[in-house]
């Protein structure tokens, strides 16, 4: 009897360690399965951030390190996303997509945001190389687009925050896309007292009903306010600072443009600008009148256009350097003179011609560039030139000045015809457009004001009620 019970108690021990050993090997599986889902597994979440973008409490890009690992939202030095590839947050709610027509585009749910501008290469594809350089290659090899960035090692990261950064083996942002524009969270600002606005109110006054309807049709769209020599340094910053509260009072975007820099257009029909000293003076001003403002800022349309033409060229490279730099710095968002589609053609040589001038400029340390400023240039046209210069320029945004470009541009013997050509009519709507390096239209050319004494015109920036009439009635809208 007591043989048989030390028997039992053998078995039931025996038996019991099986047990614990089980339970044992059943927890270290459910373990391994939670840090190691197989291929098959349902999505997990996106890994937390490890040093990449901004830190979700702080938004500070560097705020959050850990070791860098592969996860569904980054792309890993030597690593490559092919056409229909893309990595995103855990989310789903941004994503870069490498699209089969070979443009690489950051979404926002179905919005782009940002593209590399390299569509219509079918089959190209988007490294993160050894050296830091993100590029977009084409299918036979070709570099089609180059972000220009140098940190060996480094990862590229899609971030919560809808911005996709390049971080360094130390963890610091070496390249990031733009944030995201003024213009997309509250609209450009309709001016209750533009020229248009006034000549519908006179109109309307003087018992002339129809055309009081079609410059209220021009004055119910938001235009750029022109800052120049007319705005002398005394005055200019608090009129700035005062157009940019009217504007944040009806909760839009102000919109300006700079115009004052010396030799201007060299002589053109809007020949002045200030003398070098008085420009830094006056430019300073403006700056302290858009600081906390969000404002978006025009700088000096034509200065590229023209900065071989005449005057030091190199001096004026520094000041739209140093201009451009201060608007930033006080929170706008600025965009330089990138000319137009008609101004130096599509071409690789010209094209490498402006984006140089942008660079010299300073375009990397803004929000990009502006084109078809008061030009007629289709917004198709404008498209196809920007977004090739665009991925010159690592990717930079641009606005088009859609103000007077509703039939296009008009051409004779001699080229384009830019000084008030007649048979024009009124552009798109300005406003943002979410469609990726294109951030908005705009009006930037102040509707109603002549181009110059040309084609039956008053004089640069007068108002001309019968030619603006003629491009409201021309409005395919």
């Amino acid at each position: 009897m007591r043989a048989a019970h030390g028997t039992l108690i053998s078995t039931l021990r025996s038996h019991r360690g099986r047990a614990v050993a089980v339970i044992a090997l059943l927890a270290a599986l459910v373990l391994a399965a939670a840090l190691f889902p197989y291929p098959g597994q349902a999505e997990q979440p996106a890994r937390q951030p490890d040093g990449v973008g901004a830190d979700a409490q702080t938004g500070d890009p560097a705020a959050a390190a850990s070791t860098p690992a592969a996860a569904p939202d980054r792309l890993l030095s030597g690593e490559r996303l092919r056409a229909g590839e893309s990595i995103g947050t855990g989310t789903g709610s941004h994503r870069l997509a490498m699209e089969p027509n070979g443009d690489a585009v950051l979404y926002a749910g179905t919005a782009a945001l940002w593209s590399t501008g390299t569509g219509g290469n079918a089959g190209a594809s988007l490294t993160m190389d050894a050296g830091g350089e993100l590029t977009v290659h084409s299918a036979d090899g070709a570099e089609l687009w180059s972000n220009g960035a140098s940190a060996a090692g480094a990862r590229l990261v899609v971030k919560p925050d809808g911005r996709l950064y390049e971080i360094s083996e130390a963890d610091e942002a070496v390249w990031s896309t733009p944030a995201p524009s003024y213009l997309a969270g509250a609209a450009p600002y309709v001016n209750p007292n533009s020229p248009a606005a006034v000549g519908a109110r006179q109109a309307l006054a003087a018992g002339r009903v129809d055309d009081a309807a079609l410059l209220e049709k021009a004055a119910a769209q938001a235009s750029a306010r022109w800052l120049s020599t007319g705005d002398s340094i005394a005055d200019v910053e608090g009129r700035t600072r005062g157009y940019a509260a009217a504007a944040a009072a009806a909760g839009q975007t102000p919109v300006f443009v700079a115009y004052a820099i010396p030799d201007r257009d060299c002589g053109n029909h809007s020949a002045g600008g200030f003398s070098v000293a008085d420009y830094r003076e006056w430019s300073a001003a403006v700056a302290r009148g858009l600081e906390g403002s969000r404002a978006v800022m025009i700088v000096e349309p034509d200065s590229l256009l023209h900065v071989y033409k005449c005057g030091d060229s190199d001096e004026r490279f520094d000041l739209l350097r140093q201009v451009s730099a201060a608007y930033a710095a006080a929170g706008a968002e600025v965009y330089l003179d990138g000319a137009t589609s008609n101004s130096f053609g599509q071409g690789p040589k010209p094209l490498a011609d402006i984006a140089a001038r942008l660079e010299k400029a300073g375009v990397d340390r803004v929000a990009g560039f502006a084109t078809n400023v008061s030009n007629f240039q289709t917004v198709a046209d404008e498209r196809a030139y920007a977004n090739k210069l665009s991925g010159l320029l690592g990717g930079a945004q641009y606005v088009i000045d859609t103000s007077r470009n509703g039939n296009g541009g008009l051409r004779d013997a001699s080229g384009g015809i830019w000084c008030n050509p007649p048979g024009r009519a009124l552009g798109e709507r300005p406003g943002a457009t979410s469609d990726g390096a294109h951030v908005a239209n705009l009006w930037v050319k102040t509707v109603g004001l002549s181009d110059g004494a040309c084609n039956g015109g008053p004089a640069a920036g007068t108002y001309w009620e019968k030619y603006l009439i003629e491009l409201a009635a021309n409005a395919p809208w």
